[in-house]
């Protein structure tokens, strides 16, 4: 069994889950079992003053099953889709710019691509209307206290009101501005600050196979207070499993060819670093490494360095199951942060040694940073 929380912060959200089917998120181990559904979480919520966003407490944990560690030596393939059917979304639409920036994003670093389902979307746009309507930012929906435009407490269930049933895993992901109802370019910004949030990167790059996003606004629902809201629904079905890595891959994010990465990381909840104040304090680019599901990553050393000076950026301790200060990370996964914002539009030469599942491995690659 892992533990997975469900997880907000304040321009950010997070919520995720796996099954007994496995695969795609973490958590640390424990041997109890459960199916794919939140106990009722204990949620902090309110009005959303002018200029800024909610900042809810973090709902119950839900405990999911994990698959089983791969024995070493054993060699294990691939389960990836390497192609996507062209989505539905409108020509220029900023659901589009995100489904195809994420894709894009996934199937360079070898995560394998999503492909859209309406459900899905349909489950993205009741949540962001629902907290446009009622002036809310979390994961949770509370008939009792806000009943207009209710769909289901938990992404589980709002997932099985739009019809998407047999839930293997699910993933629910929130950003947000307020203080403007203008979401153009909000598609791929949005999806570019979840990106740099390490316990919201990771859901990003795991194993779901179906994906649904919607991008609202204010105008949107006639509501006065003005907010732009990314939410990103994802998922597998228990019949269709996770996609998974080979038993030999060592997959990052960003990665070899990653452009206009987020230089700064300003707030996320769970917190990367307890006590630190991003807003005044930010850190840097994070960096995600991710193995098979049920192997064991060994990280040993990471080096950045500025590829056009060679001078070598700071970095805090990597994070891995064993020292994560809010027990998100799997024994498959590890990331590690900048300790200060990097330089604008400026490439940085990663080099990352460990094992995977004992074995021995080096990765060099070199990203860019946005303005």
């Amino acid at each position: 069994m892992t533990r997975h929380p469900l997880r907000t912060f304040t321009a950010l959200a997070l919520a995720s889950v796996l099954s007994a089917c496995g695969g795609g998120g973490g958590g640390d181990a424990d041997d109890s079992s459960a199916a794919p559904a939140a106990a009722p979480p204990s949620t902090t919520t309110g009005a959303v003053p002018d200029g800024t966003v909610s900042t809810p407490e973090a709902p119950a944990p839900i405990m999911i099953p994990a698959p089983a560690p791969a024995p070493a030596g054993t060699s294990q393939p691939a389960d990836q889709a390497s192609t996507a059917p062209r989505p539905t979304y409108a020509q220029g639409s900023e659901e589009l710019a995100a489904f195809d920036f994420l894709n894009a994003e996934r199937g360079r670093c070898g995560f394998g691509l999503l492909a859209q389902n309406t459900k899905l979307d349909a489950a993205a746009k009741a949540h962001a209307d629902y907290q446009l309507v009622n002036n809310l930012f979390q994961h949770t929906e509370d008939r009792a206290s806000y009943p207009t435009g209710f769909t289901g407490t938990t992404p589980w269930d709002r997932f099985a009101y739009q019809g998407y049933t047999n839930l293997g895993g699910g993933v629910d992901q929130i950003t947000g501005i307020s203080g403007t109802a203008d979401k153009a370019g909000f598609g791929v910004q949005g999806i570019r600050n979840l990106l740099n949030a390490p316990y919201h990167l990771k859901g990003l790059m795991a194993g779901m196979r179906e994906m649904g996003v919607s991008v609202r606004s204010s105008t949107d629902t006639a509501t006065a207070q003005p907010r732009v809201l990314l939410q990103y629904d994802a998922a597998y079905t228990q019949a269709a499993g996770p996609q998974n890595l080979s038993s030999a891959d060592v997959q990052t994010y960003p990665c070899d060819g990653s452009a206009g990465v987020n230089r700064q990381l300003t707030n996320e909840s769970p917190a990367p670093v307890p006590g630190r104040n991003l807003q005044s304090n930010p850190l840097g680019t994070s960096v995600y490494f991710s193995v098979r599901s049920g192997n064991a990553l060994v990280v040993d050393s990471v080096t950045m360095t500025d590829a056009r000076t060679g001078s070598q950026v700071a970095l805090r301790g990597v994070i891995t199951s064993a020292n994560d200060p809010n027990r998100e990370f799997l024994a498959n996964e590890a990331y590690v942060a900048a300790d200060a914002p990097l330089a604008a539009n400026t490439s940085y030469q990663v080099t990352v040694t460990g094992t995977n599942n004992g074995t021995s491995f080096s990765r060099t690659f070199t990203f860019t940073t946005g303005s």
